[in-house]
């Protein structure tokens, strides 16, 4: 009996929305710090799809509404690097941009989107291995790990047993399996946990930073957010304090600015660690594309970086823009709406 794929707004969401999100052993979840997101956020990409709902089947617009593919499949994910992920009936696989089947899966399961030219697959073994397919479906990485993670800079995330470490597109350890806990590389350094202490390791293995916080975040834009008895700084890749220990979360820097909190609200800062936005927001996870998703009031909207609301909080749940456009959901139903906060596509059922 297969294991079913992992659905992808739950998978998604984990993805945007976590801190520090470990490899599960019974499902794949991503390991990677809050502030990964996909790339080129701010490019509009011309050949772009969205995913959409309608009559209760999936399919999927481009960046005007138009339908490109017709809403045809029980479970569809997002595009990545060209391919998605679809199931209809009894038949699932991978399609490209033109709703073409690429290939389909019989005796292993879809377990992650396309990064760097691999996508993570699972067998129907309990418990699953995992390894990783190829554009074409042909088994890259034959299924070995207890859990994977996408490739980021060349390197992926595996798991076997209790320890992880990292493998290189051969499958081979780049850097052997001896944490207890691990985030994707992110310029050129990963964070990893040993002991229960956080720090950070380069493509060898070899520490830069040696372990010694109680938390940690992946470094985004030269600086990483660390936390030492539940105060928050910001060091650099020496692990030299360039925002000192302060009282108060502190997230990773995006556009230039971080999230905080004081008071129990949501503010942002500088690099030079001055307030720019006043802590006035229930929740905020950073800027993409020019913008930051906000909540107020138990309702998701938009501000940009004066701190302007340019949306206001109306969606009950809402991701960052790309490519030009950003999903809400009204009511459980899934739309699209514009910078301008004008819907492209109405949510629908």
């Amino acid at each position: 009996m297969s294991i079913r794929p992992v659905e992808q707004r739950q998978f998604i969401d984990t993805l945007r929305r976590g801190a520090f999100v470990l490899i599960c052993l019974a499902a794949l979840v991503c390991t990677c710090a809050a502030q990964t997101r996909k790339p080129d956020a701010n490019k509009q990409d011309a050949g772009a799809l969205y995913l959409v709902r309608q009559s209760d089947l999936w399919g999927y617009i481009d960046r005007t509404g138009k339908v490109i593919i017709k809403p045809q499949f029980d479970v569809a994910w997002d595009f990545s690097e060209g391919l998605a992920y679809v199931k209809a009936g009894v038949r699932r696989g991978v399609i490209d941009r033109k709703g073409k089947w690429v290939f389909e899966l019989s005796d292993l399961d879809f377990a992650g989107p396309y990064a760097e030219g691999l996508a993570p697959v699972q067998t129907s073994a309990r418990p699953p291995r995992y390894g990783f397919v190829d554009r074409a479906g042909k088994l890259a990485i034959k299924p070995q790990f207890d859990a994977v993670r996408g490739f980021n800079e060349g390197l992926a995330v595996a798991l076997i047993g209790r320890q992880y470490g990292f493998i290189d597109k051969r499958g081979q350890w780049i850097v052997q399996p001896r944490f207890e806990k691990v985030s994707s590389f992110a310029e050129g350094l990963a964070l990893v946990v040993v002991n229960n202490r956080h720090g950070f390791i380069d493509r060898t293995g070899a520490f830069v930073v040696q372990p010694q916080y109680n938390n940690a975040y992946n470094f985004s834009e030269g600086l990483a957010n660390v936390a030492i008895g539940g105060r928050y700084g910001c060091i650099d890749k020496q692990g030299a304090f360039v925002i000192p220990l302060q009282a108060g979360y502190i997230g990773p820097f995006r556009e230039g600015l971080a999230p905080i909190i004081a008071s129990n609200k949501f503010g942002y800062i500088n690099r030079a660690g001055q307030v720019v936005i006043k802590p006035q927001f229930d929740w905020t996870d950073g800027f993409a594309a020019g913008l930051a998703l906000v909540k107020q009031g138990g309702k998701y909207g938009y501000i940009d970086p004066t701190g302007r609301v340019v949306i206001a909080p109306q969606y009950d749940s809402a991701h960052d823009f790309e490519h030009g456009l950003a999903k809400v959901w009204v009511g459980g139903l899934l739309g699209y709406i514009d910078k301008q906060g004008h819907y492209l596509w109405p949510p629908t059922k």
